[in-house]
C-alpha cells in the first residue's frame, strides 16, 4: 500500500480535536514506504511535528486569493497550530525527497518565532518540493530554508508571516517559480547565496522590501512583478556574481523617507548585471499612486553592467542616483 488516509489514523479534522499523534502515525506508515499521506477537506489541529524522507503529504486546499483570516481564504485542507514554541510547524530537518502538495499551514501567530517550514541539508541533496500550499500567519518566516540542496518552491502563496515571505539563509540548485509572496512583515524574499532562481513571482506589499540580497552570490532574478513593497523592490548590497532581468519595478519604497525610497538598489557589489528591468510607480493604495524619492540607485560597484532598464514615472526626487566610487560599470 503507497496511499493513505490520514482519517484512517483517527484525524477527525474539525479544528479542535488534536490530530497530532494521528498524522504522525499516518507519516510513519507512509515513510515506511515511501508513500502518500492524503489530506480529506477538514482542519486538522496540530502540535509542531517532525516530517520523514521520501513522503508526500497531499491535500487539495483550494485556497483564495484574500485576506488569511478569512475562512474562505484559508482552503478546506488545512494544519492549523495548536502551539508555538518550536523551531517550525513542519520540520523538513535532514529530510530528502519529501514533497507538499495542497495544503494550508496556519500558524495562528502563535510563539515568538516559529516558521511554517524549516529545512537544512542531512549531508546529501534533498530534492525536496513544495506546490500549491497556502503558508499564512507565521510568527517566524512562512519558510526558512537553513543550508539547503536541490529545491522547488511552486505556486505558492505565502502571506501574512511576521518576519520572511521564504528565507533562504543559503541554497543551492534552488527554484523559486510563480508564487505569490506578499505582506509579511519583513522582505517577501531574503536571497541567501548558491544558484538560486526567483522567477515569475508576484512579490508586493511586504513591510521592508521585496527582495533583499545581502552577502549573496550566483543568483538570478529573472521575471518577477515586486510591486508596492514598503522598501526597495530589489536590494542587493555587499554581493557578487548575480543577475537580475526583466523584472517590474513597481511603487516599492513610497511609504518610507529618503533613506530606503527607492525602486530597486545595488550597493557595494561586484560582477552584478541589471538588465532589461522595468521601473515605475505602483499602483494605488492609499492616496493615489505610489512613487519613491529614487528610482535607481547604483553605489560602490566594481565590474557590472546596468543597462537597458526603463525608468518611468520611477520617482519622485531622482530617477538614478549613482556613486563616484565605481570602477567597470
Amino acid at each position: 500500500m503507497l496511499y493513505w488516509n490520514i482519517r484512517e489514523f483517527g484525524a477527525k479534522g474539525d479544528g479542535k480535536t488534536d490530530d497530532t499523534a494521528a498524522l504522525v502515525q499516518g507519516l510513519e506508515a507512509a515513510a515506511k514506504e515511501n508513500g502518500t499521506l492524503y489530506f480529506p477537506m477538514g482542519n486538522y489541529a496540530i502540535h509542531p511535528v517532525k516530517v520523514p524522507s521520501h513522503v508526500t503529504l497531499l491535500g487539495n486546499s483550494s485556497w483564495g486569493e484574500g485576506e488569511p483570516s478569512k475562512p474562505d481564504s484559508l482552503g478546506h485542507t488545512r494544519l492549523t497550530a495548536l502551539s508555538g514554541e518550536a523551531r517550525a510547524l513542519l520540520d523538513l530537518d535532514a529530510c530528502m525527497g519529501t514533497r507538499l502538495i495542497g495544503l494550508t499551514l496556519d500558524g495562528k501567530n502563535l510563539g515568538t518565532k516559529m516558521h511554517g517550514i524549516y529545512s537544512c541539508h542531512g549531508g546529501v541533496e534533498q530534492n525536496n518540493c513544495y506546490e500549491d500550499c497556502l503558508i499564512c500567519n507565521f510568527s517566524g518566516s512562512g519558510m526558512k530554508m537553513d543550508w539547503v540542496w536541490v529545491f522547488a518552491v511552486r505556486r505558492c502563496r505565502i502571506t501574512n508571516n511576521r518576519l520572511y515571505g521564504i528565507d533562504v539563509d543559503r541554497g543551492y540548485d534552488g527554484w523559486v517559480i510563480d508564487n505569490n509572496i506578499v505582506k509579511n512583515g519583513l522582505w517577501g524574499i531574503n536571497a541567501g547565496p548558491g544558484m538560486v532562481c526567483y522567477t515569475a513571482n508576484t512579490v508586493a506589499q511586504n513591510l521592508e522590501g521585496g527582495l533583499l540580497a545581502d552577502d549573496t552570490q550566483n543568483i538570478n532574478v529573472t521575471g518577477n512583478s515586486f510591486r508596492n513593497n514598503g522598501g526597495p523592490g530589489i536590494l542587493i548590497r555587499n554581493s557578487r556574481a548575480c543577475a537580475v532581468s526583466g523584472n517590474t519595478v513597481l511603487g516599492n519604497g513610497a511609504a518610507k523617507g529618503e533613506r530606503g525610497s527607492c525602486g530597486l538598489s545595488v550597493q557595494d557589489s561586484v560582477g552584478i548585471t541589471i538588465v532589461g528591468n522595468t521601473i515605475s510607480e505602483g499602483g494605488p493604495l492609499k492616496g493615489g499612486p505610489q512613487v519613491p524619492e529614487i528610482g535607481l540607485e547604483a553605489r560602490g560597484l566594481e565590474d557590472c553592467t546596468i543597462t537597458g532598464n526603463t525608468l518611468y514615472r520611477s520617482a519622485r526626487r531622482e530617477w538614478l542616483k549613482t556613486s563616484e566610487n565605481q570602477r567597470s560599470v
